[in-house]
Protein backbone atom coordinates (compact mmCIF):
# COMPACT_ATOMS: atom_id res chain seq x y z
CA UNK A 1 0.00 0.00 0.00
CA UNK A 2 2.71 2.58 0.98
CA UNK A 3 4.49 1.59 -2.34
CA UNK A 4 1.89 2.28 -4.21
CA UNK A 5 0.83 5.38 -2.37
CA UNK A 6 4.45 6.48 -3.20
CA UNK A 7 4.22 5.89 -6.73
CA UNK A 8 0.81 7.70 -7.17
CA UNK A 9 2.01 10.69 -5.50
CA UNK A 10 5.39 10.61 -7.75
CA UNK A 11 3.16 10.09 -10.59
CA UNK A 12 0.54 12.73 -10.06
CA UNK A 13 3.99 15.15 -9.36
CA UNK A 14 5.12 14.27 -12.97
CA UNK A 15 1.35 14.97 -14.46
CA UNK A 16 1.27 18.19 -12.77
CA UNK A 17 4.79 19.41 -13.79
CA UNK A 18 4.53 18.51 -17.75
CA UNK A 19 1.14 20.37 -17.71
CA UNK A 20 2.95 23.67 -16.30
CA UNK A 21 4.91 23.06 -19.32
CA UNK A 22 1.82 22.78 -21.53
CA UNK A 23 -0.38 25.77 -20.02
CA UNK A 24 2.58 28.22 -19.98
CA UNK A 25 3.31 27.60 -24.09
CA UNK A 26 -0.10 28.05 -24.78
CA UNK A 27 0.48 31.24 -23.05
CA UNK A 28 3.26 31.87 -24.84
CA UNK A 29 1.40 30.68 -28.24
CA UNK A 30 -1.49 33.21 -27.31
CA UNK A 31 0.49 36.21 -26.33
CA UNK A 32 2.34 36.02 -29.39
CA UNK A 33 -1.11 35.99 -31.46
CA UNK A 34 -2.07 39.45 -29.39
CA UNK A 35 1.25 41.14 -30.60
CA UNK A 36 0.59 39.82 -34.21
CA UNK A 37 -2.81 41.29 -33.90
CA UNK A 38 -1.68 44.58 -32.47
CA UNK A 39 1.49 44.76 -35.35
CA UNK A 40 -1.31 44.52 -37.86
CA UNK A 41 -3.37 46.84 -36.28
CA UNK A 42 -0.27 49.69 -35.99
CA UNK A 43 0.82 48.70 -39.75
CA UNK A 44 -2.48 49.42 -41.57
CA UNK A 45 -4.42 51.79 -39.20
CA UNK A 46 -7.54 50.20 -37.70
CA UNK A 47 -8.97 47.14 -36.46
CA UNK A 48 -11.43 46.52 -39.31
CA UNK A 49 -7.58 45.53 -41.14
CA UNK A 50 -7.29 42.83 -38.90
CA UNK A 51 -10.95 41.61 -39.13
CA UNK A 52 -10.42 41.86 -43.06
CA UNK A 53 -7.20 39.77 -43.32
CA UNK A 54 -8.67 37.27 -41.23
CA UNK A 55 -11.91 36.64 -43.08
CA UNK A 56 -9.40 36.90 -46.70
CA UNK A 57 -7.58 33.83 -45.33
CA UNK A 58 -9.56 31.97 -42.32
CA UNK A 59 -8.81 28.61 -43.62
CA UNK A 60 -5.15 29.40 -43.42
CA UNK A 61 -4.63 31.08 -40.48
CA UNK A 62 -7.72 28.74 -38.39
CA UNK A 63 -5.04 25.55 -40.14
CA UNK A 64 -1.54 27.41 -38.65
CA UNK A 65 -3.08 28.38 -35.27
CA UNK A 66 -4.24 24.91 -35.12
CA UNK A 67 -0.74 23.77 -35.96
CA UNK A 68 0.91 26.01 -33.46
CA UNK A 69 -1.59 24.70 -30.30
CA UNK A 70 -1.16 21.14 -31.30
CA UNK A 71 2.65 21.33 -31.99
CA UNK A 72 2.73 23.66 -28.54
CA UNK A 73 1.18 20.84 -26.32
CA UNK A 74 4.24 18.11 -27.67
CA UNK A 75 6.91 20.90 -27.71
CA UNK A 76 5.58 22.27 -24.50
CA UNK A 77 5.92 19.48 -22.71
CA UNK A 78 9.54 18.82 -24.39
CA UNK A 79 11.01 21.65 -23.07
CA UNK A 80 9.72 21.07 -19.70
CA UNK A 81 11.12 17.72 -19.69
CA UNK A 82 14.76 19.43 -21.07
CA UNK A 83 14.33 22.51 -18.76
CA UNK A 84 13.74 20.62 -15.24
CA UNK A 85 15.13 16.46 -15.84
CA UNK A 86 18.29 17.73 -18.01
CA UNK A 87 19.24 20.64 -16.90
CA UNK A 88 19.22 22.61 -20.43
CA UNK A 89 19.45 25.94 -20.54
CA UNK A 90 15.43 27.30 -19.80
CA UNK A 91 15.92 30.46 -21.74
CA UNK A 92 17.46 29.44 -24.81
CA UNK A 93 15.28 26.27 -24.93
CA UNK A 94 12.41 28.22 -24.61
CA UNK A 95 13.23 30.46 -27.33
CA UNK A 96 13.80 27.76 -29.51
CA UNK A 97 10.64 25.83 -28.65
CA UNK A 98 8.58 28.75 -29.07
CA UNK A 99 10.75 29.31 -32.90
CA UNK A 100 10.17 26.05 -33.53
CA UNK A 101 6.20 26.34 -32.92
CA UNK A 102 5.96 29.15 -35.31
CA UNK A 103 7.84 27.33 -38.04
CA UNK A 104 5.22 24.33 -37.71
CA UNK A 105 2.72 26.99 -37.64
CA UNK A 106 3.76 28.87 -41.08
CA UNK A 107 4.28 25.14 -42.72
CA UNK A 108 1.04 23.71 -42.15
CA UNK A 109 -0.78 27.46 -42.99
CA UNK A 110 1.05 27.89 -46.14
CA UNK A 111 0.43 24.36 -47.12
CA UNK A 112 -3.25 25.37 -47.03
CA UNK A 113 -2.86 27.60 -49.37
CA UNK A 114 -0.31 25.93 -51.76
CA UNK A 115 -2.74 23.21 -51.89
CA UNK A 116 -5.71 25.66 -52.63
CA UNK A 117 -4.19 28.16 -55.04
CA UNK A 118 -0.36 27.09 -55.70
CA UNK A 119 -1.02 23.51 -57.15
CA UNK A 120 -2.70 25.13 -59.74
CA UNK A 121 0.22 26.95 -61.21
CA UNK A 122 2.71 24.01 -61.40
CA UNK A 123 2.07 23.26 -65.08
CA UNK A 124 3.24 26.63 -65.88
CA UNK A 125 7.15 27.95 -66.35
CA UNK A 126 8.63 28.18 -63.62
CA UNK A 127 5.21 27.17 -61.83
CA UNK A 128 6.28 25.29 -58.61
CA UNK A 129 9.37 27.68 -58.44
CA UNK A 130 7.24 30.04 -58.04
CA UNK A 131 4.35 28.51 -56.41
CA UNK A 132 6.72 27.64 -53.06
CA UNK A 133 8.10 31.34 -53.39
CA UNK A 134 4.63 32.63 -53.04
CA UNK A 135 3.09 30.04 -51.07
CA UNK A 136 6.13 28.96 -48.70
CA UNK A 137 8.92 31.82 -48.23
CA UNK A 138 7.08 35.05 -48.58
CA UNK A 139 4.56 33.97 -45.84
CA UNK A 140 7.70 32.96 -43.88
CA UNK A 141 9.95 35.67 -44.63
CA UNK A 142 6.74 38.38 -43.30
CA UNK A 143 5.65 36.77 -40.49
CA UNK A 144 9.98 36.07 -39.38
CA UNK A 145 10.36 39.31 -40.42
CA UNK A 146 7.89 40.86 -37.67
CA UNK A 147 7.24 37.74 -35.30
CA UNK A 148 10.95 36.98 -34.44
CA UNK A 149 11.42 39.64 -31.36
CA UNK A 150 8.27 38.88 -29.89
CA UNK A 151 8.60 35.19 -30.17
CA UNK A 152 12.49 35.07 -29.08
CA UNK A 153 11.14 37.57 -26.23
CA UNK A 154 8.33 35.59 -25.21
CA UNK A 155 9.81 32.56 -25.50
CA UNK A 156 12.57 33.42 -23.55
CA UNK A 157 9.90 34.43 -20.60
CA UNK A 158 8.65 31.42 -21.29
CA UNK A 159 11.61 29.01 -20.69
CA UNK A 160 12.47 30.93 -17.40
CA UNK A 161 9.22 30.27 -16.18
CA UNK A 162 9.37 26.77 -16.65
CA UNK A 163 12.27 26.72 -14.90
CA UNK A 164 11.29 28.61 -12.10
CA UNK A 165 7.83 27.14 -11.56
CA UNK A 166 8.19 23.32 -11.87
Amino acid sequence: QTIYNNVVAHLSEKLETLNKGRKLTYIGITINLIIAGIIIISMFGKFSDLIDIISDWPLNLGIGIMALYISGNYIGNKMEYLINNKNWNSILTGIIGLLTILLIGIFFGSTVGFLQEGIENIGRENGLKNALIDYYIKPLFWIILFGIIPTILVGGIMGWNLKTKA
